[in-house]
């Protein structure tokens, strides 16, 4: 079975197997290149109309157009010293979590508080030892669990060996660095990171729920598929699975609302606003796939989230029992 990533992890199954292919030059075709160069033409013309505008909150944007805002925004920030490459040191930090609401809300409220605690994590990365050679790209998502910035997003997001560091985006087109990790959990693919904010500057933060949702629950995901930011899908909670590794036990819960890569790390919420899950990565399964060469009649696409528990033993004070139910238990 093929695991492929949400954010930008390919499957090495999509390389392996292939055949060479002798390519033949076809002969020039006046209309195909006529065709071509009014296409390139047209291209250049819409690029123009493009400009880094700052989205506003509750109003449409382009998606191309947050792309380069974000770019440039970020861009001031690392050459102002801002953006910092990350350590992974710690597994466990104190944070004063939020209270998790008990009434059921409506679609859109639920939206709006998905869309104003989700951010757009943006990386920077140097692949040569040049320093002129940096590139910005979207990685993936995150949103704020705790006051202050303080973010969660899946670890494969934000662990790069070639990042020399992170920015995020907020709805309303606010941009800050990542200042640092405050935890990391490699088994279950977490981490809690520390945004730079301004002094009195503090954003919404969404409650996680302490136990697992039950199968049939309505879900309601805020992602980025692709680079279309803050699309909200919804679906049920599918089933609850586990994957053993030689580093441990891996938690999944598996959902119907769509996600694809540029998701991983974005909340997955129930119908109070509580976070029940975080975007991870989807399975494709094909009716023929031997698991090496083609992969023909795609049948389904298995949609995994991290259950919000697995991120309790990260939080001094928190510990989970073998059940999943959450148990308070002595900081370290």
């Amino acid at each position: 079975m093929t695991r492929s990533f949400a954010v930008l992890f390919i499957t090495s199954t999509a390389f392996l197997g292939a055949l060479p292919v002798v390519a033949q030059t076809p002969a020039p075709n006046p209309r195909s290149t006529a065709s071509s160069t009014a296409e390139k033409a047209k291209a250049h013309a819409t690029e123009k109309l493009l400009q880094p505008r700052t989205p506003v909150a509750g109003q449409p944007f382009d998606d191309r157009e947050i792309e380069l805002y974000f770019e440039v925004e970020s861009r001031k920030l690392y050459t102002a010293k801002r953006v910092t490459p990350l350590h992974f040191e710690r597994r466990i930090c104190g944070l004063q979590l939020p209270n998790a609401p008990t009434e059921k809300l409506a679609g859109p409220a639920i939206a709006a508080r998905a869309e104003a605690a989700t951010l757009v994590l943006g990386e920077f990365s140097r692949e040569s030892k040049k320093k002129s050679d940096v590139t910005f790209n979207v990685a993936g998502g995150g949103f704020v669990i705790a006051p202050g910035g303080v973010c969660l997003t899946s670890l494969h997001v934000a662990l790069d060996k070639t990042a020399r560091g992170f920015c995020a985006l907020t709805r309303d087109g606010r941009v800050f660095p990542v200042r640092e990790v405050l935890a990391y959990e490699p088994i279950n693919d977490l981490a809690i990171l520390q945004l730079d904010l301004p002094e009195g500057v503090d954003l919404p933060a969404l409650p996680l729920a302490h136990e697992s949702a039950p199968t049939g629950s309505p879900v309601f995901v805020m992602s980025h598929p692709d680079n279309r930011f803050f699309l909200l899908s919804t679906g049920y909670v599918a089933r609850h699975t586990l994957w053993r590794k030689e580093a441990g036990v891996e938690a999944f819960m598996a959902i119907t609302a769509d996600f694809a890569k540029g998701s991983s790390g974005c909340p997955v919420l129930d119908e109070h606003g509580t976070v029940i899950g975080i975007v991870n990565n989807t399975e494709s399964i094909y009716y023929d796939d031997d698991g090496h060469r083609k992969q023909l009649d795609l049948q389904m696409v298995v949609k995994n989230a991290t259950p919000s528990w697995a991120v309790l033993p990260m939080i001094e004070g928190v510990a989970k029992t073998a059940s999943g139910s959450p148990t308070t238990a002595p900081a370290p």
